[in-house]
């Protein structure tokens, strides 16, 4: 029976610490976007449509990163619903 190839975790994640703090805030604080090209604008903050294309392909690995509890909901999790376009998690 053949071996299952498993998808690397790192190379779907490659980009998602320049959107953390985004997906956490809405804001670019640190400016990290830059290193992907993507703009933001005076205050820090993405297109929105930029932000969701981010959010459909890293919102999942986001939601598996370590939270504190008193940090409360992520900003692109009230904005865009959850990653998963189902409404269920995707087999991997």
């Amino acid at each position: 029976m053949p071996v299952r190839r498993r998808e690397n975790k790192r190379r779907l994640a490659d980009g998602l610490e320049q959107w953390t703090f985004v997906f956490s805030s809405g804001h670019d604080y640190f400016g990290q976007l830059a290193e992907v090209g993507v703009e933001t604008d005076q205050y820090g903050r993405p297109s929105l449509e930029e932000a969701e294309a981010a959010w459909k392909r890293f919102g999942e690995a986001f939601m598996e990163l370590p939270r504190h509890p008193d940090e409360g909901e992520p900003w692109a999790l009230e904005v865009f619903g959850m990653p998963w376009v189902s409404g269920k998690r995707r087999r991997r």
